[in-house]
């Protein structure tokens, strides 16, 4: 009679080595892959190819020196010296002076005066600066000049300009008049 017996022993499972670092290094290789086909799609060309005209270099590749335009022996090109005495003019004596003898008067004191456009005075600050904000979202840029009066104290003008020019006044103004803010002509002389 023979009896079946069963093995005792135990088979150890198959341990494979480095799996994880395995695991790794193909992951690599499939970015890699992965990252040159995007580029190849994305270029329509192959990204690893190089130029046609650039030697290959390797050993025992010589490099062929690059020669600069010009003749051999010439000087280098140099960066111009400019010399502040050099460049102003020698005094020709040539000076713009009016050929009138009486200058008009009217156009002196324009030259003299500054025109503003005040379009409001508060003594506290944050209704000079509301108001200067709102300016600012109209498009129009307002200053907030600090000054004395003799019947409300310290005063806070919200002024536009200096402006040159009647003209360009009169035309924010007309804006300012649109939006419903009045202003008030300031003539100022220094």
């Amino acid at each position: 009679m023979s009896t079946n017996r069963k093995s005792t022993k135990k088979v150890a499972p198959k341990r494979s080595g480095g799996g994880v670092f395995v695991g790794i290094i193909i992951g690599l290789m499939l970015g890699a892959v992965f990252a040159a086909g995007v580029a190849w799609y994305l270029t329509r060309a192959n990204p690893f190819a190089g130029k046609e005209d650039a030697p290959a270099a390797g050993i025992g590749a010589t490099l062929t020196p690059r020669v600069l335009p010009g003749k051999p022996g010439d000087r280098p090109v140099e960066k111009p010296q400019f010399d502040f005495y050099k460049i102003l003019p020698k005094g020709d004596g040539a000076v713009d002076i009016p050929t009138s003898n009486a200058p008009d008067v009217s156009t002196q004191q324009a030259r003299l005066e500054r025109l503003y456009l005040q379009v409001g005075a508060f003594e506290d600050p944050t209704e000079a600066d509301n108001l200067k904000a709102r300016l600012a979202l109209m498009g129009v840029e307002a200053a907030v000049q600090r000054g004395e009066s003799a019947t409300k104290g310290t005063v806070h003008r919200v002024r536009l300009g200096p402006y040159a020019r009647l003209e360009d006044m009169n035309r924010v103004r007309g804006e300012l008049a649109q939006a419903g803010i009045e202003s008030t002509l300031v003539r100022v002389k220094p």
